[in-house]
């Protein structure tokens, strides 16, 4: 239930991106924290996703080595991630969502492997690659959630300011929901990286300092 947020907005000409740290087990026990955010600052562009770390890791490095641009990447990814998943054994599922400039327009395009990974939320075709518009985000937490925290969804066209203010607050209510056995697995910090044209901007705008390393994260805001 990796926390993954992505806005492209073409006022302003860049793609912003909120995700957490939290790495964990089958059992929802914090293996690691550490940044999932895989930057290509060369072209450039980011790669980020949900479901199994150590696939989303192998697709990435491998993706961009055989790309030489993002709208490379973007046209290969339907031959080539079907070929690393092969060739990695990458049986557990994971998502994937590329960020960076198509024909100069900021873009978010969305894939999958094969498995239960998939946050378009209507059954997308395994592996083919899909433009998902200026906004993507996951999870999405429940009406309930939002109407308790009195929630308005980022827009593209809001200023800045704005836009990273909502990604925030939309990053602690994902932590607030629970997986099934009652914890969250959204913690440990809150990473933003602004997409530009002419480079990448990452920092850490939050942290849940109660989260440690073997233990499960609460779902509440501490």
């Amino acid at each position: 239930m990796t926390a993954n947020n992505l806005i492209a907005s073409k006022r302003h000409n860049c793609v912003w991106i909120a995700t957490d740290a939290a790495s964990y087990d089958d059992r929802g026990f914090v293996c690691k924290f550490g940044s999932k955010v895989r930057a290509i600052p060369e072209w450039p562009a980011v790669i980020t996703g949900r479901g199994n770390s150590f696939g989303l890791d192998t697709a990435a490095r491998e993706l961009s080595r055989r790309a030489s641009s993002f709208e490379e990447m973007v046209g290969i990814t339907y031959r080539e991630l079907r070929l690393v998943v092969e060739e990695f054994k990458l049986d557990r599922p994971f998502e994937l969502s590329f960020a960076g400039f198509f024909r100069g327009s900021p873009m978010i395009v969305f894939a999958r492997t094969p498995g239960d990974h998939d946050s378009t939320g209507f059954g997308s075709q395994p592996y083919l690659p899909l433009p998902v518009g200026p906004t993507f985000f996951g999870p999405w937490p429940s009406d309930e959630l939002i109407a308790e925290a009195g929630f308005i969804k980022p827009d593209p066209d809001h200023t800045p300011e704005n836009i990273e203010r909502g990604l925030l607050e939309l990053i602690k209510l994902q932590r607030r929901i629970p997986a099934d056995d009652g914890f969250s697995r959204v913690g440990g910090f809150a990473e933003l990286t602004v997409l530009r044209p002419n480079g990448i901007e990452r920092r850490i705008f939050h942290r849940w300092p109660g989260d440690l390393i073997g233990h499960r994260m609460s779902t509440e805001e501490h």
